[in-house]
């Protein structure tokens, strides 16, 4: 019997570790802190689609911001993340966000959401945000996978780029100030809308 059990026990822990690796890896820094139920809620609604441990904490160095939020999802930023993998959990990751921002009171909080893949880096980095336009900011972080799409052709870029960081602008309501980092050169970067290419300078 016992044998058994081992048989069935060792075969249900090769099962999950099977499910377990075919999912992306996720981690999450928090500057500052959050409450043991902000702390869980996070947690819990991340690992039921990533591999992930629990979150890290730092000090919070800007004094402008209660905390700082930094979840990094290693999986390229695509449509098959939002419609696939994090399916209608993109939506619980934004209420949850929202929740700990007001929690703040004045202070605020604000968040950074990073994919990379073995090619790039995307960084979406907003300040202290109101709950609409945080609301506002998560919905184009979603919806902007085909414009950061065709930012990213070869014939747009002088050099291949190792990471590209965005911006939340209040006044305008949307990501803007496109910054990348060459990958050999080590230049910066901006993207130039209008020209709809990256210039150094």
């Amino acid at each position: 019997m016992n044998r058994v059990h081992k048989i069935l026990g060792s075969d249900i822990s090769s099962r999950i570790d099977a499910l377990e690796t075919g999912r992306p890896v996720a981690e999450i820094l928090v500057e500052g802190e959050l409450s043991p139920f902000e702390h869980e809620a996070l947690y819990k609604l991340l690992k039921k689609h990533f591999r992930l441990e629990q979150p890290g904490y730092s000090e919070l160095l800007d004094e402008t911001i209660g905390t700082r939020v930094n979840i990094t999802f290693h999986h390229p930023y695509d449509r098959r993340f939002f419609m696939g993998v994090l399916q209608g959990d993109w939506r619980g990751l934004k209420d949850l966000l929202k929740q700990i921002r007001y929690r703040r009171g004045r202070l605020g909080a604000a968040f950074t959401l990073t994919f990379t893949d073995e090619k790039i880096r995307i960084v979406f980095s907003s300040g202290v945000l109101g709950d609409e336009e945080l609301g506002s900011a998560m919905d184009q972080i979603a919806h902007l996978t085909g414009v950061v799409g065709q930012m990213m052709r070869p014939e747009t870029m002088v050099e291949p780029l190792s990471q590209v960081e965005a911006s939340f602008d209040r006044k305008t309501d949307r990501w803007q100030g496109f910054r990348g980092l060459g990958l050999t050169d080590k230049k910066e970067y901006f993207f130039d809308e209008s020209l709809f290419r990256w210039k150094t300078g």
